[in-house]
């Protein structure tokens, strides 16, 4: 297994605006919790959740740095039995949208899930967000069982998207 290590925290003038992926810091969740409100309005993770995710994912979490502007971020929660992990949130800013911010988000994402030796990896997306599921999808996720009507018991429908990351052992190569 390979190890993640930091990105430079010099801008890459080949990323969607000028932007770095680094880990999340502590002092990064307050951004994030204006960030989430933003992109999630009133699904957004509460601080509560925030500071429970970087206590439990802060090895799996990457930020978009942008100058000192948090313009997005990637958490990945790899389950504790490696049976899978779970792109538990991936948002960019409104300022930062429509420059391939999210495609880098979700190389890095994709990484991650590699990095953690699981078989599957799990994303759910709003039936009504086609934006964010044509990205999942190029990224070979497909919907995985039907369509849930009250996945998050407050009334959301959700997709739920699977991609094995398994090799076929049938396709050639």
């Amino acid at each position: 297994m390979t190890t993640i290590h930091e990105a430079s925290s010099q801008a890459d003038p080949e990323s969607p605006a000028g932007s770095s992926l680094r880990l999340v810091r502590e002092d990064d969740l307050p951004g994030l919790e204006v960030l989430d409100k933003e992109v999630f309005d009133d699904l957004a993770y509460s601080m509560h959740y925030l500071r429970t995710f970087f206590n439990l994912f802060s090895s799996t979490w990457y930020v978009a740095d942008c100058g000192g502007e948090l313009a997005g971020y990637a958490l990945v929660g790899p389950s504790s039995d490696k049976s899978g992990a779970w792109l538990l949130g991936l948002a960019v800013s409104s300022g930062h949208q429509g420059r391939g911010l999210g495609s880098e988000l979700m190389t890095k994402a994709m990484e991650v899930f590699a990095e953690a030796d699981v078989p599957y990896a799990y994303i759910t997306v709003r039936p009504d967000n086609a934006a964010a599921e044509h990205l999942y999808q190029k990224f070979g996720f497909r919907q995985f069982g039907e369509e849930h009507e009250n996945y998050y018991g407050n009334g959301e429908r959700r997709k739920v998207l699977q991609r094995s990351l398994v090799a076929d052992p049938y396709v050639g190569g």
